[in-house]
């Protein structure tokens, strides 16, 4: 499928935020750790995993277009005849912290233990799979997405609208916490150092010019293609990354409010909402592989069964 590239400046933001968001989660447990008081904490600490798990989001959708699989097999081959400049530096340093980073095969455990397997991803057997995670995270977008019907009025949406975002936050919530461990953080932040490590190397002009591209994911998939390995739709990926990340982002503040029934969780004004249309509409177009028709809008996005979206890319 022709994708075009993801833009550079929404990649930095996201990895912006996606960092905020592990370093809030690794200072907040730290901070519990030295109460030791697990019981009243607990909350607190659910919404410090949930932090995590967002960033972790945008890193797993990073790695699913690519990027990280790219760098090991650059890294993997050599200078193949090519001069990488001041790139080569850090494509030899690449090379050696192979043994200090997660695996690929680690990475595709991780993500699929929490947030469910690929159609494509071979994963040692035995391991863990969190199954639930792509049909909760639909019913929670879907549920965010029409919050608006039937509301009258209400800034806040129907009544039976707000319950519904209640029970399919909770849902995911639960799922996702019962599917992280203490390695969680740890992971996220070993991810956003190797994400990071191999950004730099593609966004060298000479790595670029050695790779004959124009731009970061140029190089990339350049380097996918010499390595026989299949094209991926990579701004389709970072668009449902950073969507999903917002919405996980909400769903960890939101966790500490969902046993409150006497207020609203949030309102029709909420930029999650956006996000989950987003998260929605990518998610959609990555299982069709290609782009909708003209015309084609959120509405028949969101009136997809959970079960149309097939989590495969």
């Amino acid at each position: 499928m022709a994708d075009a590239a993801p833009d550079a400046a929404l990649l930095d933001l996201a990895l912006v935020r996606a960092r905020a968001l592990v370093a809030r989660a690794a200072a907040l447990t730290v901070s519990l750790a030295d109460l030791d008081l697990p019981e009243p904490a607990r909350p607190e600490g659910e919404a410090a995993q949930l932090r995590a798990i967002a960033g972790l989001y945008l890193l797993r959708e990073i790695d699913r277009a690519g990027l990280i699989e790219a760098a090991e097999r650059l890294a993997g081959l050599g200078s193949t005849g090519r001069d990488f400049g001041d790139a080569a530096a850090d494509i030899a340093a690449f090379w050696r912290g192979r043994r200090d980073r997660l695996s690929a095969a680690e990475r595709r455990a991780l993500f699929a233990g929490l947030f469910g397997a690929e159609d494509d991803d071979p994963l040692p057997g035995g391991r863990p799979v969190n199954r639930h995670f792509f049909d909760a995270m639909v019913e929670l977008a879907e549920s965010l997405y029409k919050l608006d019907e039937l509301a009258g009025g209400n800034p806040t949406g129907g009544v039976a609208q707000q319950a519904r975002v209640r029970r399919a936050a909770r849902t995911l919530a639960d799922g996702l916490l019962a599917s992280a461990s203490a390695l969680t953080l740890v992971a996220a932040e070993d991810l956003l150092a190797t994400t990071r490590a191999a950004l730099a190397i593609f966004r060298k002009p000479a790595a670029q010019q050695a790779l004959g591209a124009r731009d970061t994911w140029g190089a990339v998939s350049a380097v996918r293609r010499l390595a026989r390995l299949p094209a991926r739709p990579a701004a389709l990926h970072l668009a449902r990354g950073r969507a999903g990340m917002t919405v996980l982002a909400w769903l960890a503040d939101a966790a500490l409010h969902l046993d409150r029934l006497d207020r609203p969780l949030l309102g029709l004004d909420n930029p999650v909402i956006a996000a989950a249309a987003a998260w929605l509409e990518a998610s959609l177009r990555i299982a069709d592989g290609a782009s909708p028709a003209p015309g084609a809008g959120l509405l028949e996005v969101a009136a997809q069964p959970a079960g149309a979206l097939a989590p495969g890319a």
